[in-house]
């Protein structure tokens, strides 16, 4: 008889099909001749049938086990998941010659890790290697260390519960049942099994107190994949010694290995119900009466709310915890005119916060235009009377002009009037409103008020008979007068150093079914006209002293995109892209906000939110990290998301934001990036909803070749592929492993090239990946989540990282 205590091997394998294990048999026998030690779980039958305990036991008696996976056997698995646990060295067995079996190999995914056997369907092959890395011998740590290496203790109320990658409703009804016990913190939840490496998911089990798998019955989609991975796990769970709960529908024939542990359900219902009673009976935690299963908390959170998202609905509170960042700073000195960025990336909130510190130096006098909706159907009409040449373009350089000086003037006389002494004997002033009057400008009217009354005018009435375009325009917009104008400013504001005027809000008709040909060239216009004005306040008449006139305009990106298409020289506008690569800077928005918010009156620093309001982490990232990779870089959105978490805890009576409520609250951020994405592509020709549910359901990572597969329903591929990319819904590829996601036109033209040069390079074709921010709405898999190979280099410290010179 062998003795059990020096056996080297124990072979794992199922009983079909015959062939296969007749070779791990024959491969058995090959190592007893060649003086090695093996022995199967054959060699256990007792009375024709096997016990779990017998195996395990086994198991825990040699020092390798040798698992043949080919046909990926859940019982296998399972054993080779617990010998794995129980640190032993572990080799899978594979026969490459089976193709059926190369591509269980690839679907498994996280079996890289262990070492594999290919034996080519020989058992002499796979004994002779057995004997020469006799696992007495090996002078190699075990598997196990390795994988726990930089891993954590084990955590009292920590729940192992893998979501399913088909949703349906009981595993639906599950995770929302485990996520409302508010005293567990659940890993693992809203991860696909295998999207993560081997040692992620070792981790997370080895710091757990207790693991549920939920196996899909074999009709599902992708039921076998799943199920073996779940088993694997499942076998890890068992070996680290964890109370494990395997659940699945009824009519699952249920694997020997884990008969035991698996529950098989009728019914949602019975399912939760059944979770719910063996929850109370799990270990209690020392020093306490309470299981794991049950636990009231009554401790209220710190902070109610991070702010309002939009700066417009917190104008008060927004000087509490504004974050400064360079283009503040630029608007301060005057230094740029046009501020380009994304919804929600901070425009109106600088441009709010540089009004209040502008009005702070007496020396300023702040000319803030926030026009709101105007109608745009006489300026089409009026454009297209007058031609798409040169005519046109002087109309909408005039309008500009007149709106500016008038906008300009209209502030000097309010600013004066709002003085206690009012415009009083100042005759400067008093020159100036009548002025104002004989131009039939109205102080109380705003731009969009004056604009829609100057292209009335000019609709109304007809050039006259030999009258020039450029005559006709002047003479109803009253050109000739903008001189004298100009004149009696001057003489105004001689006390100031400095008129900035800054401008916002130019998208308000920037709304489906217009003509934006038009639009991008009525505010290209405005740029334009932006360095006349300064000009001609620059160089007076004789006798008057210059003024300092700075514009600063506002501008979505996907409108300034459509502008430079219309731009002789688009590079000399003179734009500063509103940019938010700098982690560091984007974070101080959200513990700032903390800061100001928070109840609990203690000198806290602000980098102690993460601590005192979030759980340590989400699905295995620091919850800090998770925030920054699973929102796109504005502030926005990390105030959206952070909100919503926060309301899920505040709804679940949670003491802090936990795991499971970020999760839940992503899949609103989610939507939220979805419906921001929608409205930008108001101006394109494609319909971005239907070009968005293409992706539904995919992994995050495309090659180009399965993306233009995508897009030839929608269009255009290379059309709407390129507007994704500079929307960062799509990033690319620019170096091995590393995406980027980039705004705005010129930047996605330069990457998309880099990506371009490095697949060219690798020869290979380029590879996007859909962006973390979109991917819970559409369902698409984070397969890159843990994953070292690849990696999101958006946020990578760069040179002047928050602003970029277009």
């Amino acid at each position: 008889m062998v003795d059990e205590t020096s056996t080297s091997w124990f072979f794992a394998y199922g009983g079909k099909p015959s062939l296969r294990a007749d070779t791990m048999r024959g491969a058995v026998k090959g190592i007893r001749k060649g003086g090695g030690n093996a022995r199967t779980w054959e060699d256990l039958r007792i009375k024709g049938g096997i016990l779990i305990d017998s195996i395990t036991s086994a198991i825990d008696e040699h020092a390798g086990l040798m698992a043949e996976v080919s046909d990926l056997n859940p019982n296998v698995l399972f054993e080779a998941g617990y010998a794995i646990a129980r640190g032993k060295h572990v080799w899978l067995a594979f026969d490459e010659t089976d193709e059926e079996a190369a591509k269980n190999w690839k679907e498994l995914g996280i079996l890289s890790t262990v070492g594999r056997v290919n034996y080519s369907a020989s058992s002499d092959s796979l004994a002779s290697q057995c004997i020469a890395e006799d696992p007495e011998r090996v002078g190699s740590s075990p598997l196990l260390e390795r994988l726990l290496a930089g891993g954590k203790s084990r955590q009292p109320e920590a729940v192992f519960a893998p979501s399913l990658p088909s949703r349906i409703q009981p595993a639906i009804s599950l995770e929302a049942f485990l996520e409302r016990q508010s005293h567990l913190q659940l890993l693992g939840a809203g991860d696909d099994l295998g999207m993560a490496p081997l040692e992620f998911y070792v981790q997370e089990i080895y710091r757990s107190s207790a693991a549920v798998f939920h196996l899909l019955a074999e009709r599902r989609v992708r039921a076998r994949e799943h199920n073996a991975r779940a088993s694997l796990m499942a076998g890890i769970a068992h070996g680290f010694e964890l109370p494990v709960l395997m659940v699945v529908e009824d009519g699952f024939e249920s694997p020997l290995d884990y008969r035991d542990l698996l529950y098989s359900y009728r019914s949602t219902a019975e399912l939760i119900e059944h979770v719910r009673g063996w929850l109370e009976t799990l270990p209690k935690q020392a020093g306490t009466n309470r299981r794991l299963g049950r636990l009231a908390l009554d401790i209220e959170l710190p902070i109610r709310s991070f702010g309002q998202f939009v700066a417009e609905y917190e104008r008060e509170e927004l000087t509490d915890y504004f974050v400064e960042t360079s283009e503040f700073r630029s608007i301060l000195a005057g230094d740029a005119k046009v501020f380009v960025g994304r919804k929600g990336t901070g425009k109106t909130a600088t441009m709010s916060q540089a009004v209040d510190e502008l009005r702070r130096d007496r020396r300023n006098l702040v000319v803030s235009v926030k026009p709101s909706a105007y109608e745009l159907a006489s300026l089409i009409e009026l454009v297209n009377r007058l031609g798409a040449g040169g005519h046109s373009e002087y109309l909408m350089v005039s309008l500009w002009s007149y709106l500016l000086h008038t906008e300009i003037a209209v502030r000097a006389v309010r600013h004066a009037s709002e003085k206690p002494a009012g415009t009083g004997t100042n005759t400067d002033l008093q020159d100036l409103a009548a002025e104002l009057d004989e131009l039939n400008v109205d102080l109380d009217d705003d731009l969009s008020t004056r604009l829609e009354r100057a292209v009335d005018r000019l609709a109304q009435e007809d050039p006259r008979d030999g009258e020039a375009t450029q005559a006709f325009v002047g003479r109803m917009l009253r050109l000739n007068r903008l001189g004298p104008l100009r004149e009696l400013v001057l003489r105004t504001i001689r006390d100031f150093d400095r008129v900035a005027v800054l401008i916002d809000n130019l998208d308000k008709t920037w709304e489906k079914g217009v003509d934006y040909s038009v639009m991008a060239r009525f505010i290209l216009a405005l740029l334009t006209s932006i360095g006349r004005v300064e000009r001609e306040f620059s160089k007076p008449p004789a006798g008057l002293s210059p003024a300092r006139v700075t514009l600063s305009i506002f501008l979505r990106t996907d409108i300034y995109d459509a502008i430079a298409r219309f731009a002789r020289e688009p590079d000399k506008v003179g734009v500063l892209s509103v940019r938010w690569q700098d982690p560091e800077l984007l974070v101080r928005v959200l513990e700032e906000r903390y800061v100001a918010n928070r109840s609990r009156k203690k000198n806290a620093a602000a980098f102690d939110m993460w601590g005192e309001v979030f759980d340590l982490e989400v699905r295995g990232l620091p919850t800090r990290d998770y925030f920054l990779w699973r929102t796109l870089s504005r502030p926005r959105d990390l105030i959206f998301f952070a909100n919503a978490s926060l309301t899920t805890a505040i709804n679940r009576k949670h003491s802090r934001i936990s795991a499971a409520d970020v999760t839940f609250a992503e899949k609103q951020y989610s939507r939220f990036a979805i419906e921001a994405l929608l409205v930008e592509s108001d101006a394109e020709d494609f319909n971005l909803e239907e070009v968005l549910y293409e992706f539904a359901g995919l992994d995050s990572t495309l090659r180009e070749e399965e993306l233009s597969e995508l897009l030839a329903a929608s269009g255009d591929p290379i059309s709407i592929r390129d507007w994704l990319v500079r929307t960062s819904f799509l990033g690319v590829e620019v170096r091995s492993g590393e995406f980027v996601h980039v705004e705005g036109e010129t930047d996605s033209r330069r990457q998309v090239k880099v990506a371009e040069r490095f697949a060219s390079r690798q020869g290979s074709p380029v590879r996007y990946r859909i962006h973390p921010a979109f991917r819970p709405f559409l369902e698409v898999r984070d397969d890159d989540l843990h994953r070292g190979d690849l990696r999101d280099a958006t946020l990578d410290p760069v040179e002047g990282a928050s602003v970029s010179n277009d």
